[in-house]
């Protein structure tokens, strides 16, 4: 599990300190730097294992991506409960590795804020390597699903009106909490490569946004909950949820992240934030495997991350201006 980055001359991060539990919420105003984070954690992945180049694919050279205010390298700064590793990029894109031991890095399953909505088709992956994996945008996520759909889920994450204990029946009942008796089913044709989804029999394109933006969200979660040493980073999971909806995703997001996995989500819903906060005092000690961070630009562009504690009670023990707090400022010139 990765417990803590250093961020040093990353984009908006002149030198910013980041501690991450089972469950972190990135957080905070737009363009603050909460992507910035995930986009490290995505090259630090394949500095680990592809290492023959760090940089992501249409994000730039290391000149596009580094601090105007850094003199040195750009550098990472990565530890886990008992390793570190420093990963230094110079200007020409090369990049190195420091450490004596080597971190277990995990394997990241990222689901991004440009997730497939509605869609006829969702292409499968037939490469051998990547068959049984997710892509950021939900690309194979109904081959995903089919691999691990017999798999018996954890108890905690099997839901009250799941017909069974396996994946597949829980993520049935579980799309539940977006639209209450929605039967969902899914076909795959390898022969072209392609997959795709019913709701109630009805193609993807003729229900609402919130069924397959979330579908990859709880497949993602519950599947991970299966796999070892595995991180998963979903984008705007409330994306199209009503906010039922978004409090029982928050629900299940902490589930997962109280069985000791480890989660990562950038979220601007209030709903998610307020429901984990209850997690937080109904489950035993899972308010200290909670960690959330507040980003916004000072006065230099640079990256502040105010980092506010959650105790039993799921209260917090400073309160940054601008975090969730529109409901009350829109309240007060109401009332």
């Amino acid at each position: 599990m990765i417990k803590s980055i250093v961020l040093s001359g990353f984009k908006s991060f002149l030198e910013n300190y980041i501690e991450f539990g089972n469950l972190t919420l990135l957080t905070g105003l737009n363009s603050s730097g909460k992507s910035s984070i995930i986009q490290s954690l995505l090259m630090l992945e394949k500095a680990y294992y592809e290492k023959n180049n760090i940089l992501l694919e249409n994000h730039g050279n290391v000149k596009e991506l580094k601090n105007p205010n850094q003199q040195g390298s750009i550098s990472f700064t990565i530890e886990d409960s008992n390793t570190r590793n420093i990963i230094e990029i110079d200007d020409n894109d090369n990049y190195k590795l420091i450490g004596e031991k080597i971190i277990d890095f995990p394997q990241i399953l990222y689901i991004s804020a440009n997730r497939f909505g509605p869609t006829s088709i969702i292409p499968i992956y037939n490469n051998s390597s990547i068959k049984n994996k997710v892509g950021k945008n939900g690309e194979n996520l109904i081959q995903f699903i089919d691999f691990y759909a017999d798999y018996i889920l954890n108890e905690s994450l099997r839901h009250s009106n799941a017909e069974g204990n396996t994946l597949l029946f829980n993520i049935k009942a579980w799309l539940s909490i977006i639209s209450p008796n929605v039967k969902f089913d899914y076909k795959l044709d390898n022969r072209s490569d392609s997959s795709y989804t019913l709701f109630n029999n009805h193609r993807s394109t003729n229900v609402g946004f919130g069924l397959s933006y979330s579908l990859s969200v709880i497949a993602t979660l519950l599947i991970g909950s299966l796999l070892k040493n595995c991180l998963i980073i979903i984008e705007n999971p409330e994306a199209h949820l009503h906010p039922r909806g978004q409090a029982e995703l928050a629900r299940l997001i902490s589930l997962c992240a109280n069985l000791d996995n480890q989660i990562i989500i950038e979220t601007h819903s209030d709903h998610i934030f307020d429901n984990i906060r209850i997690c937080s005092k109904e489950f035993p000690d899972f308010y200290d495997k909670v960690r959330l961070h507040w980003l916004e630009l000072n006065e230099f562009n640079n990256t502040k991350i105010s980092s506010p504690n959650l105790d039993k009670d799921g209260k917090l023990d400073n309160w940054p201006t601008g975090l969730f707090d529109q409901f009350e400022i829109n309240a007060s010139k109401l009332f």
